[in-house]
């Protein structure tokens, strides 16, 4: 058995730790703004949302637990077209998303520091992003001790923020009107991608320990837990808070002040903790996008592929999550626009979503072992293209990252070329 097996609970918290990052502990406020005490039910509607595409995702794993996971999907039903598409779209918003949550991690430090801030904020991001690389080529598990070290991490600052809650909570601020009913709807798109990171787990399909039976249960249980979570925590923090926490950036030091007002320094702990356990975000996506590239060059769509494929003793693809690191430090030093980044990122990985579900109602048509109902995978396009929709709002408003759409089209540019050079290799083999 290969010693970098994943087993299905620490599968859990591989896609628990990728979920729960930056985004539920900066909403509160934003979502405060919209729907005042009712914010915490835009998760709930996202959770709503986005449930036909999970059912198909998840249901796609089963069938298919290999490297890979959207790449594969969109291949095997829809066609090569359409896997390429999934496949580099998802890994390039991935390692986006490193990029962006690398950068406002370093950024936050740097504040709270005079060492790091003494040095440029860009070389501590390429440290940074270097060093969880360095953790995985020098044989640090996936499956390991360090996912329950980042789920720690993320755990201490929750309990205490529901600890705070059960001394502090007031019912009372719980008082709403229509326009925070109306206001439930315009938090989708804040609501909405922070429940993003559940599926993963598809891109290692093939390390869960018994993946055909366990790894649909593992993507629907970090799902339903991430989901829970955050409902949970808004509720808390409006609870605790009321809309006093609109103006409030920081609102888990706002928390702790309140439940430990004569140690200001545990607030700045907590705090800390939040920031350093999103980097717990960076190590799970890239020990596991790495392998998207590594699919897509084991399937020849990308020159060099026997170079991106090689992989350490421990089964570790070395050069793809190198080069996945070497993408990251490009973008943020072409630019560290956050915004535009991150409405970018989003789009491209819901291209391969909506592939996904496109792939599960092709699926439904030719395979004789699907579970999933007929509506499902047409409620999941639905679903996929709203997403779609909100992202392609924030990109009209943030600017396009034209850094982001460089790379995109380079490595679209290499798949051709790599598909031409491969079509003239077959022409001269048959003269």
């Amino acid at each position: 058995m290969n010693k970098n097996m994943i087993k299905p609970s620490i599968g859990i918290l591989l896609c628990i730790n990728t979920m729960i990052g930056a985004g539920l502990f900066i909403n509160p406020g934003p979502l405060t703004k919209l729907a005042g005490p009712l914010g915490f039910l835009g998760y709930a509607l996202g959770a709503l949302l986005f449930l036909p595409l999970i059912l198909c995702i998840a249901e796609l794993a089963r069938l298919h637990p290999v490297s890979g996971g959207l790449y594969v999907y969109s291949k095997i039903y829809v066609g090569n077209w359409a896997g390429f598409l999934s496949g580099w779209a998802y890994f390039l918003g991935k390692t986006t998303s490193v990029a962006v949550l690398t950068h406002k991690v370093v950024g936050f430090l740097q504040t709270k520091s005079v060492f790091l801030n003494q040095y440029p904020i860009l070389l501590i991001d390429y440290l940074f992003i270097a060093f969880l690389i360095a953790l995985n080529i020098m044989g640090t598990r996936i499956g390991g001790r360090i996912q329950y070290l980042f789920t720690s991490m993320k755990a201490i600052p929750l309990i205490m923020a529901f600890v705070t809650g059960c001394y502090f909570f007031m019912p009372d601020f719980f008082v709403f009107g229509p326009a925070d009913v109306y206001g439930v709807l315009l938090t989708l798109p804040i609501a909405v991608f922070p429940l993003m990171g559940f599926e993963v787990i598809c891109s290692v399909g093939h390390l869960i320990e018994g993946s055909s039976n366990n790894i649909k249960r593992v993507i629907l249980t970090a799902f339903c837990i991430v989901a829970s979570i955050d409902i949970l925590f808004q509720a808390v923090v409006y609870g605790v808070l009321g809309n006093s926490v609109q103006t409030i950036d920081y609102p888990m030091i706002a928390m702790i002040n309140k439940l430990l007002p004569s140690i200001p320094m545990a607030a700045q702990l907590i705090n800390a903790f939040v920031f350093v356990a999103i980097l717990g975000a960076c190590f799970s996506i890239l020990t596991s996008n790495c392998w998207n590239l590594y699919t897509l060059a084991k399937h020849n769509h990308l020159p060099f592929a026997s170079l991106l494929t090689k992989v350490t003793k421990s089964d570790v693809p070395w050069v793809s999550i190198s080069i996945q690191g070497a993408l990251a430090c490009l973008i943020l030093f072409i630019t560290s626009e956050q915004t535009s980044l991150q409405a970018m990122s989003v789009f491209s990985q819901v291209i391969a979503f909506s592939l996904s579900a496109l792939a599960a109602f092709f699926a439904l048509q030719v395979a004789h072992d699907v579970r999933l109902n007929r509506i499902i995978p047409v409620l999941g396009m639905g679903a996929s293209s709203y997403i779609m929709y909100l992202s392609f709002q924030k990109i009209v408003a943030s600017g396009i990252s034209f850094s982001f759409l460089a790379i995109f089209v380079a490595g679209t540019i290499a798949a051709l070329y790599q598909r031409v050079s491969e079509k003239k290799a077959l022409k001269q083999n048959n003269i």
